[in-house]
């Protein structure tokens, strides 16, 4: 004769649970929340995808410190025949980096590349403001340019929903001019712990009790999950009092999780 009653073995017991987890109308009934991205959200769920409203960057920049040029302007230059360019604008003109490139300019030496001078055989005092600069290589369209949209592109997708968020995440969704998104509310899990023979931390144990401590593991693991726990009283050995429990922690939890015996509790 057997006293226990019929349980399921808890490989299926498991992939039961994961099931549930992976049903599309699970996520319809958590609800969501718009928030803003000054907060912290680690860890928190999209509900909506994040769609680039701009361009990252959104302007054609600068990738070096140095002169911004047409590129043209540098066909003939070799090492023993320099080609000789005067700073003005629609010419040449210095650009630190992450400026702006003008409209006019196709290219950026950086400084290293250049031999700057403030006269024919003097050395510039400051080699960012000479009156003219050297050069002495052919240079390609669009060198040391960083062009607009090379990391976004506005209307990209950014972040799909269901993604879970990473710090790296919130600068993404910041530079593509995004200032909100819309995450899934944290699960509300209920967790009541039952038996006569439990008593709550702190007060004075007989022999026989036991101090219930496991509400503690599993609020740490929910937090750790990114759920919101909500610790019930100690429930008796009393069947009408853990359904009245039960019922009322259904109407606001998403999830009740009962700690009872280790056997047919």
């Amino acid at each position: 004769m057997t006293y226990y009653l019929k349980d399921i073995p808890l490989e299926e017991a498991k992939q039961r649970f994961e099931n549930v987890l992976r049903d599309e109308n699970l996520w319809g009934t958590l609800g969501t929340e718009e928030v803003t991205i000054e907060e912290t959200h680690i860890g928190r769920v999209l509900a909506k995808p994040v769609w680039a409203r701009l361009s990252y960057p959104h302007y054609h920049s600068s990738a070096m410190d140095g002169f911004t040029l047409k590129a043209e302007s540098t066909l003939n230059a070799n090492l023993n025949d320099p080609v000789e360019i005067k700073i003005k604008p629609g010419s040449a003109q210095y650009v630190d980096t992450g400026d702006p490139i003008p409209v006019w300019a196709d290219l950026v030496i950086p400084i290293e590349l250049v031999e700057p001078y403030d006269a024919p055989g003097k050395v510039a005092k400051d080699p960012r403001n000479p009156e003219t600069i050297l050069i002495r290589k052919a240079f390609s369209p669009w060198s040391h340019i960083r062009h607009m949209g090379e990391d976004i592109v506005a209307t990209q997708l950014v972040l799909p929903a269901k993604h879970v968020l990473r710090p790296v995440d919130l600068g993404a969704i910041a530079a593509s001019g995004n200032t909100s998104i819309h995450i899934y509310r944290k699960p509300k899990v209920a967790i009541i712990p039952t038996g006569d023979e439990l008593v709550e931390i702190g007060k004075e144990v007989q022999e026989g009790d036991i101090i219930e401590f496991n509400s503690i593991v599993l609020a740490g693991q929910i937090i750790a999950w990114g759920g919101v726990p909500k610790k019930y009283p100690i429930i008796g050995d009393d069947l009408e009092t853990l359904c009245t429990v039960v019922r009322e922690a259904a109407e606001e939890n998403d999830l009740i999780l009962i700690n009872a015996g280790s056997s047919a509790g």
